[in-house]
């Protein structure tokens, strides 16, 4: 993400600043920012440990009382997700720092300025605005091109409903392309894409971010965040090749997690595939990270253990 930062200091450098007008605010306003998309993770307990779900061996053995590893596979998760999130913004956010070089009715551009940065490429970005919905593209271009050669390195969307601040978007950060145009993004070597796709007008809001591996090698790797009235949140994510249980083959699961403020959870493992295909595990855990709850579908023995009304009540979530 050191790009985009790296080009939003070079337009905040080479244009005026302060000086917005009401019709200014409003494109601005389209831009997400930090609050709306990030994660918002319970506050960690004194007395959590554990080395996460991938540490894991022979089973989910766990104990009643004992520290959640899936909290710490959410909290980490949720992490990384975060710094995400971050770094595409970074450009977005700091864009409001600055005054528009050029206005139209429907229409502002930061730019054209030389990328100090990235000697021989030129830099802008470009909003533009049709009723409630707004466009806008951070592009590049090689010194001394024409218009027709700009390129959209990260491009975006947003449908207002109201309030402008809430509605529906898009962020999409297009590496591929970057590496056709011989543009630096040795940071993001490892992808050809990454997206973000998001709505923040009911509740639960949603964002849902989308990595794209080099050269379709593997499948994409998705993470959905959710929150609901009273800072419930979700987050859903996938871990491939983990070992569950004893046997000839590694488990590919997808990890639903809850969580309240005050850190009291709940965790739903899916196994999608391996040797026990179409297995759920639930548990649950207070506001320690210690396990209250928990459930093993494969289990005839053994299914449950705990009592399961300690588990919290997360009915807004329910999709």
């Amino acid at each position: 993400m050191r790009h985009l930062a790296m080009a939003c200091l070079c337009l905040a450098a080479a244009a005026c600043g302060g000086d917005f007008s009401n019709d200014d605010l409003e494109f601005l306003n389209a831009l997400p920012r930090r609050e709306d998309l990030a994660a918002k993770l319970p506050t960690s307990s004194e007395g959590r440990s554990g080395g996460g779900l991938t540490a894991r061996k022979a089973g989910l053995v766990v104990n009643l009382g004992e520290v959640s590893e899936l909290v710490t596979d959410t909290e980490e998760t949720g992490l990384n997700f975060n710094t995400a999130v971050d770094g595409l913004l970074t450009l977005l956010e700091n864009i409001r720092s600055v005054s528009p070089t050029t206005r139209e009715p429907d229409r502002r551009v930061w730019g054209p300025f030389k990328d100090k940065d990235n000697p021989g490429f030129d830099v802008r970005f470009v909003m533009e605005r049709q009723e409630l919905r707004f466009d806008y593209q951070l592009e590049y271009r090689r010194t001394g091109e024409d218009d027709q050669a700009w390129w959209a390195f990260l491009s975006g969307t947003f449908q207002a409903d109201s309030g402008i601040r809430k509605g529906v978007g898009a962020l999409h950060l297009d590496v591929k392309r970057a590496v056709q145009e011989d543009f630096p993004s040795s940071g993001l070597s490892v992808l050809d894409r990454l997206d973000i796709d998001y709505q923040t007008k009911t509740l639960p809001t949603r964002v849902e971010m989308v990595f794209t591996p080099r050269g379709g090698l593997t499948a994409p790797v998705r993470y959905r965040y959710r929150e609901a009235e009273g800072n419930l949140g979700e987050m859903r994510f996938q871990l491939p090749d983990t070992d569950l249980v004893v046997g000839g083959r590694l488990e590919d699961v997808e990890l639903t997690t809850r969580w309240a403020p005050d850190g009291r959870g709940m965790g739903v493992l899916e196994v999608l595939d391996g040797d026990i295909k179409g297995a759920k595990y639930t548990e649950c855990w207070n506001a320690l990270g210690r396990v209250t709850f928990l459930s093993r579908s494969w289990d005839f023995f053994n299914p449950t253990e705990g009592v399961r009304a300690t588990c919290p009540d997360f009915s807004a979530l329910d999709e």
